[in-house]
């Protein structure tokens, strides 16, 4: 009697430590799955933001690249504009726009290894938060690190095709200070600090569009991160 009694609590024993093993097993598949699910989707959304970048005519027209321009060089273009130099914002857009073509290789490195380095885990819990879930993670991953390549390669473009003479240029009419101090608010900003804002605005928005077009993307098409997929991780 003791001896069927020990059997069973041995087979009971073994089953629940079998069941414990396929449970891990299936996790490990499930988080493999979800894993090759954001790469395929990072990959393409990324792609689809460099094809943006590297075109200096997508960049102009692509509206996600528009809108991420920041709110300081807008209204500066807008005075600009105002005060009849559109040549000059004109000028300022198309190199902004080289410079993002320039900027490519730079980005390339730094977003490929990023996606690379994602773990299981992090897939996991990326899939879970939903539709643009992928993108944002892999910008707080990255943005800074872009900006810090970036920035300098953006400056130099612009430094080397002129357009930083020509807000130089009009920074130093005096008109034109007066009508920036209005929008600034600052009367004592000066001609050196406006002109090399222009690099850290046109960075930014070169990065942040770079993300918008991604998440856009993402957004439209992640058919990936339907409910089977969010079944596999839970």
């Amino acid at each position: 009697m003791n001896y069927t009694f020990y059997s069973k609590i041995g087979l009971l024993f073994i089953f629940i430590l079998s069941f414990q093993l396929c449970t891990c097993q299936k996790r490990s598949t499930n988080h493999l799955a979800a894993l090759h699910a954001v790469k395929k989707i990072l990959t393409a959304s990324t792609n689809e933001s460099f094809s943006v970048l590297k075109d200096t005519g997508s960049f102009l027209i692509n509206t996600k690249m528009e809108e991420a321009l920041p709110d300081e060089l807008k209204d500066i273009n807008t005075k600009l504009e105002t005060l009849g130099l559109s040549s000059i914002v004109e000028s300022e857009k198309q190199n902004i726009g080289k410079a993002a073509q320039s900027s490519v290789n730079l980005f390339k490195p730094i977003i490929n290894t990023a996606i690379k380095d994602i773990t299981p885990l992090e897939a996991a819990k990326i899939i879970a938060g939903g539709k643009g879930a992928a993108t944002q993670f892999l910008k707080k991953k990255t943005e800074a690190k872009l900006f810090e390549a970036i920035q300098p390669e953006v400056e130099n473009e612009l430094n080397s095709s002129g357009v930083t003479a020509l807000v130089n240029s009009a920074l130093n009419n005096k008109t034109i200070q007066n009508a920036l101090a209005m929008i600034t608010g600052n009367p004592a900003s000066t001609t050196e600090n406006g002109a090399n804002s222009i690099a850290k605005y046109a960075t930014s928005q070169i990065v942040n569009g770079f993300f918008q077009v991604a998440e856009e993307y993402e957004v439209k098409n992640s058919n990936l991160s339907t409910d089977l997929i969010k079944s596999l991780v839970k």
